[in-house]
């Protein structure tokens, strides 16, 4: 009887010993969905974004010093299906000079997720904003879509706690669109997006000619170029 009381311990002992590691093998396979973070670019229907704008256009030869200020309203109104058979959204943008004024149609503009990918087309012509799941130093060409230059784009930074226009965000991914700089030009643009609110803030430097003048930044010696400054106010 010993023995065989035995030979049922050991054979108990090997049963579980297989169970557990079957259960080990189980859970090492398992495989956690990657976190694609689309939430960068959220397209809710009837969801609404207020900026303030600032538009600059500077061309000192003819005494042109035009500077722009109001506010954008951007709108997503609704879902259709496109030409490739994908899901976009129609996004109306209006303008007004201040909160005294009514909104007044500007133009309209399509947004869409599509291949891991943020689209937007913007007067026309397609952009690849975003490659998801960003990363830091991600690459990729801007103008993949459309027949314009290849424009690299690259992730600065993403999911960072920025303060901004009095709003605190958790994590803001910012996008670095263009920057090419020399003594007497520079091209430089970002986009900063918010989780679950989308762009927050667009600032583009153009700046064509800047008469090299030593100590002093090229902002402050523009001759000619445009500046662009969209900042969100409300959401």
């Amino acid at each position: 009887m010993k023995i065989k009381n035995t030979h049922i311990v050991l054979f108990f002992t090997a049963f579980t010993t297989i169970i557990l590691l079957i259960s080990a093998c189980k859970k090492e396979n398992t495989t956690i969905s990657p976190d694609y973070k689309y939430e960068y670019f959220p397209l809710i229907i009837n969801s609404e974004k207020t900026f303030d704008v600032t538009d600059i256009t500077i061309d000192a030869e003819i005494n042109r010093y035009d500077t722009l200020k109001y506010q954008l309203l951007e709108v997503v109104d609704t879902s259709f299906v496109d030409n490739s058979n994908n899901v976009a959204y129609r996004i109306y943008r209006y303008t007004r000079v201040d909160s005294t004024q009514q909104w007044q149609i500007k133009d309209v503009w399509e947004y869409q997720v599509v291949n891991n990918q943020a689209q937007t087309v913007e007067e026309n012509i397609r952009y690849v904003k975003i490659i998801f799941p960003p990363t830091e130093t991600l690459t990729w060409n801007g103008n993949n879509n459309n027949t314009l230059p290849q424009q690299d784009y690259m992730v600065k930074s993403v999911d960072n706690y920025l303060m901004f226009n009095n709003f605190q965000f958790d994590s803001v991914l910012t996008v670095e669109e263009k920057n090419d700089e020399t003594l007497i030009y520079k091209y430089y643009t970002i986009e900063q997006y918010a989780k679950h609110v989308g762009l927050i803030n667009k600032s583009v430097t153009e700046i064509d000619y800047a008469p090299l003048i030593p100590s002093v930044p090229i902002e402050q010696r523009i001759n000619r170029g445009h500046l662009y400054f969209q900042k969100l106010i409300k959401y």
